[in-house]
């Protein structure tokens, strides 16, 4: 059997907190019935937002609750899952999409100016909306580095 993330995030926690070594002392902390966190771990129960939450505090895996909202929420599934290990990785795509933009500028003031979006100009609209979808995403992605990695 695969490990789902959430039972990956408790293993890692472990190494730190032995008390998250298995599901019947890491209820105690997570407050968790042992078995809907088995069940959970195992994919067989969908976590509530409430279950990742707690999880992702205890674990000291703000991840989780990207995964959920990306990957188990009805509302968020549109979403990418953001990437948060490789630092030089996110800063070259928030520099890439801050470049794009910047070089940009007239083409985004002569788009936007009238407030109208004309049939020649939606072409050049669609790459600023995916450029700032880029931005928005390596911020993100900025944030919950720093996040897993204790500077918020």
């Amino acid at each position: 059997m695969e490990d789902t993330i959430y039972r990956k995030a408790r293993k890692n926690a472990a190494r730190k907190k032995p008390l998250l070594n298995n599901c019947e002392s890491a209820q105690d902390l997570v407050y968790i019935e042992r078995t809907k966190l088995l069940a959970i771990e195992s994919g067989d129960k969908m976590p509530s937002p409430d279950d990742v939450v707690s999880m992702a505090r205890v674990y000291e895996a703000p991840e989780l609750c990207n995964y959920y909202c990306t990957n188990q929420c009805p509302i968020g599934k549109d979403k990418p899952t953001l990437m948060y290990d490789d630092l030089n990785e996110i800063s070259v795509r928030l520099m890439s999409a801050l470049h794009y933009l910047q070089q940009s500028s007239d083409t985004i003031y002569r788009v936007l100016e009238d407030g109208r979006i004309n049939d020649g100009e939606q072409d050049d609209f669609m790459k600023i909306i995916e450029t700032l979808k880029k931005l928005s995403y390596s911020a993100d992605s900025l944030e919950l580095w720093a996040k897993k990695n204790g500077f918020i």
